[in-house]
């Protein structure tokens, strides 16, 4: 007789619980939970260590009367009652509006002119494209040292052409006016950002399908008419986008106004992230200086909150999770909230469509008044005249001009870098060095300056920084992407608080806890600071291009016994490559010209980097001006050329990952 199995106490109970409990926690937490977490292990401890950590506390500290590193008796709401009785606050808010509304609206023009231009220049002249990237690439104090020493009253070159082509009878106070001083600060925040709007639009542009354009040609649509019916339509979501992110960056600027005017003259250009940095860190009131940029939290909160549900659109997250995050009383708060700005957005753009077609109906009605014949030989001069003028000449005169525009300073810095002091004092040939010399250079790698060294370090921190914030945001996105999990959605959107703070208000939580790690005077802590501050529009870019891969690739992998890590590096990674390269050269931007926290943290001259080497070389009101213009070019050169070369892949990432992410 066969023995009869007996099953051992517990074994299959054990198994069953476990599968049951498997299944609970699947249904609970999403079918991919477990890898999730293990991608955006990373994204939370940078995320969560360096900016949600430093933003608790600040907002604690904004409640407190703190004058010292520890945190002093809290106060209550006093802080926030006293600046809105404070002339001086209200005074920059109007100063922040100011400055905003009008650099990113010039800053949207602009750019769509630039990418429309560049877009239609082909063959030799598509090498523009890098030069315009220059502004961008250029560290902020090296920006703000070239703009002082263009529009000094004494020894700017601006100044001294328009003085001798007899424009002007004396010089123009354009940084130390207090009427020039703000539109002045504009023009040059217009100077630097140019490139942002115009590299994500050309990326846009690149996007739209050229069979569109083509069948309106043959329907007999004008130039303007393609351009505001295809164009700007196809162009819709990265304009909303790109116009978003500059807005939270120009209205947190700091470093550049700090440079070219500290906030003066008679608090002219003082913003609030400078009015907060004198009260924080020059005059050591951290409760008040942190109230003021916490009292400008919900602007910018309200930013991100549209931001994030215009990049959240077309992308495919845990939909159980996503509806249940965005539905009910937070769904209607927010709707409530972005009401007027939506209002606003549709009235501006309705009274833009009523104009538009009154001009057209207008144009239409010449067209018909004229004779069928004499209208038709009109029609074909101006076409033919129209094509002479618009189609070749306009758009290369007009590029050239914003090109000139946009390279002028770095021909002040080259020209300037190879004078004698003699040359530059004397204002002797100010377009042209006669002659050429290399005395700067040499100065500048002589022993008055640890040049080399802080050439080394701004390498070294430009080389890891990038690498560290690519592997997290390309773990981190594809987590929120790709993985069924309940929290994408909430990580998806608040993965944008960064942009909640100006960067001086985080140093004082972020400099609090490296000093307790000690740290503060490494390498060490600006390598673990700086990926963080990329990270969120690193990690939305990576989204975007991978809602761009055909999911039936990673069903391929799976069905072929992959798992889903063995997937995502062998098959996911690997197509990603544009928009790596992207995120990276974003990183080594960023890296490359850091000067604030750069400042505050390393107090060594052998641990600076370029930037706050470059400072230390300004002694008062006294500027080596021919060794900062040396310096200056050689800092741009190797950037210009590492984006020369990945221009290609950067426009690819951006087209099909910023640009796509909307759907």
């Amino acid at each position: 007789m066969a023995a009869e199995f007996v099953p051992t106490s517990g074994s299959v109970p054990v198994r069953t619980t476990q599968s049951a409990l498997s299944k609970r926690l699947e249904a609970l937490l999403g079918k991919d939970w477990k890898v999730a977490w293990l991608f955006m292990a990373p994204t939370v401890l940078l995320m969560g260590g360096l900016i949600a950590y430093p933003f608790v506390r600040a907002f604690y500290i904004s409640f407190t009367n703190t004058t010292t590193l520890e945190i002093g008796p809290f106060v209550g709401l006093t802080n926030y009652i006293n600046l809105w009785k404070d002339i001086f606050f209200r005074r920059s808010v109007w100063v922040t509006a100011q400055f905003t509304l009008s650099a990113v609206a010039f800053k949207l023009l602009a750019g769509i002119l630039a990418a429309v231009l560049l877009n239609r220049l082909k063959g030799h002249y598509s090498y523009l494209t890098g030069l315009v990237l220059l502004p961008w690439i250029m560290p902020e104090i090296v920006r703000a040292i070239t703009w002082k020493g263009l529009l000094d009253p004494l020894y700017g070159g601006v100044n001294r052409i328009l003085v001798d082509l007899n424009i002007v009878s004396q010089p123009l106070p354009f940084l130390t006016g207090v009427n020039t001083a703000l539109p002045t600060v504009v023009m040059i925040n217009l100077w630097q950002g140019i490139p942002f709007f115009t590299i994500n639009l050309l990326a846009g542009l690149k996007a739209i399908d050229q069979e569109l354009y083509e069948a309106a040609a043959i329907d007999g649509a004008t130039k303007w008419r393609q351009f505001l019916h295809i164009t700007l339509p196809g162009l819709r979501f990265v304009i909303i986008v790109v116009t978003l992110l500059s807005t939270i960056w120009t209205f947190n600027s700091f470093t550049l106004i700090f440079l070219l005017t500290g906030g003066g003259p008679m608090d002219a250009t003082k913003v609030y992230s400078i009015l907060a940095y004198q009260y924080a860190i020059a005059g050591r009131r951290y409760g008040p200086g942190i109230a003021v940029s916490m009292t400008m939290a919900p602007i910018l909160g309200i930013f991100i909150v549209i931001l994030g549900r215009y990049m959240m659109s077309g992308r495919r997250l845990y939909e159980d999770s996503a509806s249940a995050e965005m539905s009910g009383p937070l769904a209607s708060i927010l709707a409530a909230i972005t009401w007027p700005f939506r209002l606003l957005f549709r009235g501006l753009l309705a009274l833009f469509w009523l104009i538009n077609n009154s001009i057209e109906i207008l144009i239409d009605k010449i067209a018909e008044s004229l004779h069928p014949k004499e209208q038709d030989l009109a029609k074909a001069a101006l076409r033919r005249r129209r094509w002479r003028w618009t189609g070749q000449i306009l758009p290369v005169a007009t590029f050239l001009a914003l090109v000139t525009f946009e390279l002028l300073p770095f021909y002040w810095v080259i020209v300037t870098s190879f004078k004698t002091e003699l040359q530059i004092t004397r204002f002797q040939n100010v377009l042209w060095p006669t002659p050429w010399t290399g005395v700067q250079f040499a100065r500048l790698f002589g022993p008055s300056y640890n040049f080399m060294v802080w050439l080394r370090n701004t390498t070294m921190v430009a080389c890891i920084t990038p690498l560290i914030s690519t592997l997290v945001a390309s773990l981190g996105a594809y987590a929120l992407t790709r993985l069924r999990w309940r929290g994408a959605g909430v990580f998806s959107r608040s993965v944008l608080v960064a942009y909640l703070m100006p960067g001086i208000m985080m140093l004082i939580p972020i400099y609090q806890l490296f000093s307790r790690l000690r740290i503060t005077n490494t390498m060490m802590s600006l390598i673990i600071s700086y990926p963080t501050f990329g990270l969120p529009f690193a990690t939305w870019l990576m989204m975007g291009y991978y809602s761009s891969i055909p999911e039936e690739l990673e069903a391929a992998a799976l069905i072929d016994g992959c798992n889903r890590i063995q997937t995502f590096f062998l098959v996911v990674l690997p197509l990603t490559k544009p928009a790596l390269l992207a995120v990276a050269l974003f990183g080594v931007t960023q890296a490359w010209s850091e000067f604030l926290f750069a400042y505050v943290m390393i107090h060594s001259e052998s641990r600076m980097t370029i930037p706050v080497g470059l400072a230390q070389m300004i002694i008062g009101d006294v500027l080596p001006w021919g060794e900062l213009s040396a310096a200056a070019l050689i800092i741009a050169i190797p950037v210009l050329i590492l984006y020369s070369l990945g221009q290609r892949f950067m426009v690819a990432g951006l087209t099909a990952g910023a640009v796509k992410g909307g759907g």
